[in-house]
């Protein structure tokens, strides 16, 4: 035994001691950047889901205040596709800059996927800082990105659940979520508390989902048409197509009922083809029925405007119903058309080729310039009801709306004033030149049978004063 001590110490030098020591060091650092790897985002450095997870648990182990933020971005992975893989991931990075621009000691943040954060949100000092501290996130992700030279815009859904809810880490990561999906049916950059009352809807939610499937598959939806009509000659020129709901338990649900929900659940294709398809049936139906054609106006969702099916089975139905596609509209939102417009003018122009027009929906509320459209092919504007509404009481919108239409022309843009309700508000727009208007004092969206006889009505009116 001693002669295997001494072996040892004559063995052990200075050299040999200081070469062990640096291997145990540099195993030791090694296994230390494995496990910071593991738990982090290789792209932004940040946390990843693993490592905000063990974050999260020993906060919540340390007890205080703090609240969770579940963050997704809208629209990123059309983008990441459309631009590439490396734009997308600068698109990322300027993401995550502005994100850490807004946080403070004490707060954490995680990138859990590709467009999904989390954000753990020290609030000991002041609970009411995680909702001064979404509010300035989402106003900070709404403004423009600047990739490869490209104006992009992100929409954003945060949600905020806070830890004396509930003080397990997977629970409370569930409660942000669910609030960040509620922020999503809101639409646009937008955030939501969670609360107990989402947490009981949540299934209610699910279980509505499920019941719209159902009704896709029963027919138990309906579309109901809503006349447009023409102020320099005082007839109808055009119906918009509005989808209904005939819920067995809950009556006719409105499109604010459902639609939201087969947006986030991605029903929202298969939702658009039956209108299309249902439009279409009905309109040829009017005019076998020896009615003078009228612009058919159908919503399309910008996830079916870039669905693969889209022109195809258009072209096909178009065909099908011998329907003439120069009456057909399709009504766009100014968010669709702005997200990618070479994209959009790419589709738009296949789609025109079929013969049908585009109109732009609810102008004014979104982010689109007159200069945008010019490069479009647009044919109407659609002056939202938010204007309209307000212009007999605000002379600010009177001014707004002159302008719009003024502008329009110049471009050699019809437009269309939505939700007119008072006889005031209709000689406005005919003062100001409006070429159409739609709204509750023409008519009330109708159902087919209805509208119908309405248009009868208009016919025979029409006559006798032609006649007299």
């Amino acid at each position: 035994m001693a002669s295997v001590t001494g072996w040892w110490r004559d063995a052990l030098t200075g050299d040999a001691l200081r070469r062990c020591l640096r291997y145990v060091h540099e195993r030791s650092r090694l296994e230390d950047s494995l496990r910071r790897l593991v738990g982090q985002d290789p792209l932004t450095g940040i946390a990843n889901r693993q490592g905000f997870q063990a974050l999260l648990t020993a906060r919540l182990a340390e007890g205080g205040s703090l609240a969770l933020g579940h963050l997704d971005l809208d629209n990123f992975r059309r983008a990441n596709d459309s631009l590439g893989h490396q734009a997308g991931d600068r698109l990322i990075l300027q993401v995550v800059a502005r994100l850490k621009n807004q946080l403070a000691a004490g707060d954490q943040l995680a990138r859990l996927g590709g467009d999904e954060f989390a954000l753990l949100i020290d609030t000991r000092t002041t609970p009411a800082r995680a909702m001064q501290l979404a509010e300035r996130i989402t106003d900070v992700l709404s403004e423009p990105y600047w990739v490869d030279g490209e104006s992009l815009l992100l929409g954003c859904s945060l949600g905020i659940a806070h830890s004396q809810t509930r003080p397990e880490a997977d629970p409370l990561m569930w409660h942000a979520h669910i609030a960040m999906r509620q922020a999503k049916s809101m639409q646009g950059c937008t955030f939501h508390l969670f609360d107990e009352r989402i947490n009981r809807n949540a299934r209610s939610l699910a279980d509505l989902e499920g019941e719209l499937r159902r009704a896709l598959r029963r027919d138990e939806l309906e579309l109901h048409y809503q006349p447009r009509l023409c102020l320099e000659t005082g007839r109808v020129v055009g119906l918009e197509a509005l989808v209904r709901w005939r819920h067995q338990a809950r009556g006719l649900l409105p499109p604010s009922e459902f639609v939201p929900l087969a947006e986030q659940s991605g029903l929202i294709v298969p939702l658009g083809y039956w209108v299309i398809f249902r439009a279409l049936r009905d309109m040829q139906a009017l005019h076998e029925q020896g009615f003078a054609p009228l612009h058919m106006a159908i919503n399309l969702s910008f996830r079916q405007f870039q669905d693969s099916q889209l022109l195809p089975t258009l072209s096909r139905l178009i065909e099908e119903l011998s329907v003439d596609a120069h009456w057909l509209e399709f009504e766009l939102t100014e968010t669709a058309v702005m997200r990618r417009s070479d994209q959009v003018l790419q589709t738009m122009d296949a789609m025109r080729r079929l013969g049908v027009r585009f109109s732009l929906d609810d102008f004014g509320t979104g982010y689109s310039s007159f200069m945008h459209l010019n490069s479009l092919p647009i044919a109407l504007l659609k002056i939202d009801m938010g204007f309209v509404g307000q212009m007999e009481l605000r002379e600010e919108n009177r001014k707004l709306v002159n302008a719009m239409i003024k502008l329009a022309h110049n471009l050699n843009l019809e437009v269309v004033a939505e939700g007119v309700e008072t006889a005031g508000q209709l000689e406005l727009l005919r003062d100001f030149g409006c070429d159409q208007v739609q709204g509750y004092l023409i008519s009330r969206p109708l159902p087919i049978a209805d509208l119908v006889a309405y248009l009868r009505s208009e016919a025979a009116n029409t006559g006798a004063s032609n006649s007299g």
